[in-house]
């Protein structure tokens, strides 16, 4: 399935270039990135994939429930098995399933509220959402760490990316 196989070449990109990273580098303040990290925004991504998968089994889903895990974030081999992890438990996945997602918008009470949803649509939200925090990682690479290789399309959308071939294609 496409939404597997997609999520699953995100997390190689992310892995290709954790690899490359130094582990200093991996969880260094930087100023393009306010001074985050490349680290955070990989935790970021990887706790969003892993909360839409413990939906899975609970049937629900709120991404607000993140644990902001400081190991995954200055750890980066960590954060490499963590997405080989995610991976596997992705590939296990054979059908689509309900899921209710809960979010909260409001600063001053715990309101959250529902919308229904499905596991093959918070897949699809978190490829997009995995591609949004890879360009800005994409950024703080070619910025501060020129040396790294970063795998082509990363961090580039796949509809942008059909778009660039098929217009290069009709010319």
């Amino acid at each position: 399935m496409q939404l597997k196989q997609v999520s699953a070449n995100i997390l190689d990109q992310l892995i290709q270039v954790s690899q490359q990273l130094e582990d200093q580098a991996f969880r260094k303040p930087l100023k393009v990135l306010s001074n985050n990290t490349i680290g955070k925004h990989i935790r970021h991504i990887i706790e969003f994939y892993d909360l839409m998968i413990l939906g899975i089994g609970s049937g629900e889903v709120n991404y607000d429930k993140r644990t902001h895990d400081r190991v995954i974030e200055e750890n980066r081999l960590m954060a490499i098995e963590k997405m080989n992890s995610l991976k596997l438990e992705i590939e296990k996945i054979t059908s689509d399933s309900a899921l209710k997602l809960k979010a909260n918008y409001s600063l001053d009470k715990d309101e959250p509220f529902e919308i229904v949803t499905s596991y093959f649509r918070e897949l699809q939200y978190n490829i997009e959402h995995a591609i949004h925090h890879m360009a800005i990682i994409k950024i703080a690479i070619i910025s501060e760490f020129a040396s790294v290789n970063i795998p082509e399309g990363f961090g580039i959308a796949y509809s942008t990316i059909k778009y660039e071939r098929d217009k290069t294609c009709a010319q």
